[in-house]
């Protein structure tokens, strides 16, 4: 093993010696080649005579001299191509947005006004009919605002609207009511035009007056805010020899909904609420088609709108097996009313049987009070 190794390395430095040789042969022609190249002739220097001017400080030698950048490598045919492609898109692009033509799409959007809603102060009042016109009205509400404050004036019955410019909200009129209330004679209250809720309130005790009831919902009930003083639902016939009864409340504001459903604090107790439906016996229910009742308290099976048969109308199928429409008649359906079992519509106002119109039908005809 050990004369394997002393033969390996042997040859190596055997092999090294020959490369050395071959080396300092070469630098040796190198050398010879370098001592017989040709030189350039030196000019002959001009002779250079200073000016007579005091001699000039030798400035210090730059401390960072001028460097050359190192040459860029040649770009590659790939390189060239891409970039012309590049330059090309980017020309073009600019060329189809100068000769493009404004659109609708890009004018500028204009700022979002008022809604009508926000611009109307609705004022309830009583007594007698305004001795005066809409048009007077306004004018008048203007002068003692000593500014354009009111757009319109509407005068319907006992309630006055009021109607701001376009840039005046209905809240910054509503703070200056004080100023022209007594234009308005028999005001009752000053409301803003916001979305408002009726509920019923169940079993509130009927020896409790109407201010008793509405002091005790508002305090006990955070952020329970009334619009006008609570109402009995019936009559006072109605309540005799009853110990409760409901009440109707209106509720404004951006939580008006969430009361609706909630049971309410007053006397020391708790009271159930709902939603008012408003209903007379002209009201057609959507689920048994009938008369006088809304379809949220219909107790009664569904019907089908269209044939009058025993399925809700929304499950409505052509008896067919080649026509897809459900839901609403078509061509194959032959017509059937629920209530007069006639060649038609349920709803149409052509029925037999659809209630006719008396001057006593009031719009609350109808309306349900819900024991608790």
């Amino acid at each position: 093993m050990i004369e394997m190794i002393y033969q390996i390395h042997k040859d190596y430095r055997t092999a090294i010696d020959a490369l050395s040789e071959q080396i300092k042969a070469l630098t040796e022609k190198v050398s010879t080649l370098k001592d017989a190249r040709p030189r350039p002739n030196t000019p002959t220097p001009i002779p250079f005579t200073l000016p007579a001017t005091a001699p000039s400080r030798p400035s210090a030698p730059d401390a960072n001299p001028l460097t050359l950048p190192a040459a860029a490598p040649p770009k590659s045919w790939a390189t060239v191509a891409r970039k012309g492609r590049k330059e090309k898109t980017t020309m073009a692009a600019r060329a189809a947005q100068a000769s493009a033509k404004p659109n609708a799409n890009n004018r500028p959007q204009l700022k979002k006004g008022l809604t009508a809603r926000e611009r109307r102060l609705i004022i309830k009042r009583e007594g007698e009919p305004l001795p005066t016109s809409a048009l007077d009205l306004r004018d008048d509400i203007n002068l003692a605002l000593a500014a354009t404050y009111v757009q319109t004036v509407s005068i319907r019955g006992n309630t006055v609207t009021l109607t701001t410019m376009e840039s005046i909200k209905a809240t910054s009129l509503n703070s200056k009511v004080g100023s022209f209330l007594h234009l308005i004679p028999g005001t009752v209250s000053v409301l803003l035009d916001t979305p408002v809720s009726h509920v019923l309130v169940h079993g509130i005790p009927t020896s409790k007056s109407l201010v008793e009831i509405a002091t005790e919902l508002t305090t006990f009930n955070t952020g329970l805010s009334l619009t006008g003083q609570p109402r009995w639902l019936t009559t006072d016939d109605a309540r005799a020899g009853k110990s409760a009864s409901t009440v109707v409340i209106t509720i404004t504001g951006p939580r008006a909904s969430d009361y609706v459903g909630k049971r309410l604090a007053a006397f020391s107790s708790t009271y159930r609420t709902e939603r008012r439906l408003r209903f007379n016996s002209h009201t057609q229910c959507s689920n048994c088609h009938g008369y006088g009742h809304h379809n949220n308290k219909c107790t009664n099976p569904a019907t089908c709108r269209w044939c009058a048969s025993p399925h809700p109308t929304g499950n409505h199928t052509c008896p067919t097996a080649t026509c897809r429409i459900r839901g609403q008649p078509c061509n194959h359906t032959v017509l059937r009313c629920v209530n007069c079992k006639g060649p038609h519509d349920t709803h149409t106002i052509r029925c037999p049987s659809r209630p006719k119109s008396t001057q006593d039908d009031g719009p609350d005809e109808g309306e349900e009070e819900m024991t608790t």
